[in-house]
């Protein structure tokens, strides 16, 4: 409809990944529910977008997206910074109804850079750190995670006080992956050899198997905020 550009990854992910598999009339039926949903979450979302900037910077927040998404765009431009080998870093405003990413036009409406859009949107994710907590377990291997299911725990690895926090119990620098957008995992690099195979095997599992799929790679994080793929 010229309105947006839809991405079927989470839609494969339900209905042909699905354990045990769906039957061919439940496929039709879950595809029928899908863009039921996605097309009104467009009309609440269109009706709603913010215009001025004041409105708009308390609904912004980051999210990372596979870089894989920049390749459908050509004049809806997203704003996006590199974050690892096929992984972006976005902004998203973020409704009752759903989040859709910024795009160049929704920046330039607002008349505000780049770098207070990102500056913006990371301010909103730590306050919005309320009961989030990081949860795992200690000796002999130190592990903690980030699941609460608000559709921000993969960038929570952004957030300055989770690496330092995870720093002190962990080490620095730390292992980590986000497979997908709802998990975030971090574990020490003194860890068995054993520990380290599970973490990685299951961090390539979830990115086949979870939607909003993101990552495989292990990265290497550093408390200052430094993130590099880990050999």
């Amino acid at each position: 409809m010229g309105k947006a550009i839809l991405g079927l990854q989470n839609l494969l992910a339900k209905i042909c990944q699905a354990n045990p598999p769906l039957s061919k009339s439940v496929r039709q039926q879950e595809m029928r529910t899908h863009f039921q949903a996605v097309m009104q979450s467009l009309k609440v979302r269109e009706a709603k977008a913010p215009h001025e900037w004041k409105e708009a910077k308390e609904a912004l927040f980051p999210q990372l997206m596979p870089s894989d998404y920049l390749k459908l765009l050509k004049e809806k431009a997203l704003i996006t910074r590199s974050f690892v080998a096929g992984v972006e870093l976005a902004v998203v405003v973020d409704t009752k109804d759903g989040y859709g990413y910024v795009r160049d036009e929704d920046r330039a409406r607002w008349k505000v850079s780049e770098n207070e859009l990102f500056d913006a949107a990371l301010k909103n994710l730590n306050e919005k750190k309320g009961g989030t907590k990081l949860q795992g377990g200690g000796d002999p291997e130190r592990f903690l995670a980030f699941e609460e299911g608000d559709g921000y725990d993969a960038v929570r690895v952004l957030l300055p006080w989770v690496r330092q926090e995870a720093a002190k119990f962990l080490g620095d620098p730390f292992f980590a992956i986000v497979p997908n957008r709802d998990f975030l995992i971090m574990w020490s690099t003194k860890n068995s050899a054993k520990f380290q195979n599970f973490a990685k095997t299951r961090g390539a599992e979830d990115f086949k198997s979870q939607p909003y799929p993101l990552s495989p790679l292990t990265l290497r994080v550093w408390a200052n905020g430094k993130i590099e793929v880990a050999p």
